[in-house]
Order: structure tokens, then sequence, then C-alpha cells
């Protein structure tokens, strides 16, 4: 980007869905979308950006994703030399409604540098982290592990016991706990709780009704997922839903 600007914003909004392999930028990256979702996967982690919260993504950091049908994603970078926040790993990011309007309105409209770049410093102002944790979730590294990754975050809903999985891993029970709480510090239970409430948060930010998310990650009945939702969000899916 030229100098002296702060950042400058690209705007994707395809009819399909986007697949971005494994890349990096020399500049920070802040991804975020105004309608849809989308999933990254940076430094073993993986993230869900939503309307409303956007994923900083450290200048140099590797990471891929892809997105839902007719997500409308926007990609602002940052020039590390002009601004650093100091976040020096992926971070949830807090965009407000007029945030979000006014990066738009900067990446369409004519101004003076002086403007643009008072402009843009209002933007940067206004960003600040958000602890919402449960939009990350830690991938298991060991192969050992890769199918029932592979599966469960294809289908959050796929509801097979530890004892199940361990068969069919050709594993004993007692081992894929080890190799559970080793590879991410959860048992197998809580990292798929978290695995189907990252994707019940992608699917209550499209507008889906709490009955048909909590059928979609795997509950029995909407009490059940709500209960869940709220020990692991800190907030009831409608009131969730109501913030987006």
């Amino acid at each position: 980007m030229a100098r002296p600007f702060l950042f400058t914003t690209s705007v994707h909004e395809p009819e399909r869905p986007i697949v971005w392999p494994a890349h990096r930028h020399a500049e920070h990256e802040l991804l975020w979308t105004d309608r849809g979702t989308a999933t990254m996967l940076v430094e073993g982690r993986q993230w869900t950006v939503t309307p409303g919260v956007g994923l900083w993504i450290p200048a140099g950091a590797e990471h891929e994703g892809h997105t839902r049908d007719r997500t409308a994603v926007r990609a602002t970078y940052f020039a590390p030399d002009a601004w650093d926040p100091g976040w020096v790993s992926p971070t949830a990011v807090r965009l407000a409604p007029a945030v979000r309007e006014l990066l738009i309105h900067l990446k369409r409209a004519r101004m003076t540098v002086e403007q643009r770049i008072r402009a843009q410093q209002v933007c940067v102002d206004m960003l600040e982290a958000t602890e919402l944790v449960q939009l990350e979730v830690p991938i298991p590294g060991d192969r050992r592990l890769a199918l029932l990754v592979e599966m469960i975050l294809a289908d959050p809903a796929d509801d097979r016991s530890l004892e199940q999985w361990a068969s069919i891993l050709s594993m004993t029970t007692r081992t894929l706990t080890r190799v559970f709480a080793a590879e991410v510090a959860l048992s197998f239970a809580q990292w798929r709780r978290l695995v189907r409430m990252r994707a019940a948060l992608a699917l209550l930010a499209e507008g889906t009704s709490v009955k048909v998310v909590s059928r979609e990650v795997g509950y029995r009945t909407p009490s059940a997922f709500v209960t869940a939702f709220r020990k692991t969000v800190g907030c009831t899916p409608g009131e969730y839903a109501a913030r987006q």
C-alpha cells in the first residue's frame, strides 16, 4: 500500500464458497465479514469469523480457510511499520457497525490524503480485541487423530463415543484420552463441544433458528443445546443471535 496510509481493504462477494490455500502476508491482516461466516486455520487453531467479530492475523503467520455460500468477505491489510497494536498472535477483534461502514466508505470514497489519514486513524482507534475464546478450536496435531479430527470438523453432530472412536482408530480408550490431553489440554468431550459451539456460532450468525442449530450440531433437544452453549459461550443462543 502507498505511504502514508495505514491500511487498505479488499472486498470479495462471490456467488460460491471461497477456499484459501495456506499462505502468508507481509502485512497484518484483519479478516472480517458483512454477511456469512469464514472458517480460518491459523497456527494450529481454527477460528470462526462472523459479522461483528473479525480475526487479526499477524504479518508472516501462515493461514488458510474457506467460506460458505455467498459470504461477503472483507480483508483489511495493515502496514506493520505504519500501525502495530501489539497483537502478536491471532486475535478476535470487535468491529462495531460504524467501523465496518467506515472501512467500506474509505475504499470507495474520494478524499484528500489528509482526510483519508484522519478517517483511517478513527478506524484504528475503534478497533479492540475481544475475549471471545469460543471462536478458536485447538487442532490436535498427532497423526493418529487425523481421521477423528477430519470427520468431526466436517460433521460436528457426529455422536460417536470415545470408546467407539478408540476402536475405529485402533487405540485403547486410555491412550486416546492421554493423546487428547497432551495435544490440546482438553478431554475429547470438551474438544468436541468447542467444535460444536463454533459451528453453532456460524449458523446463528446466519439467522438459523435455535431449534435447527441444536440439531445440526448434535444435540437431541434445544434445551440441552442451550445449556451447553451458555456454559461455553457465556450467554444463551438467543442473546448471541440478537447481538449479531
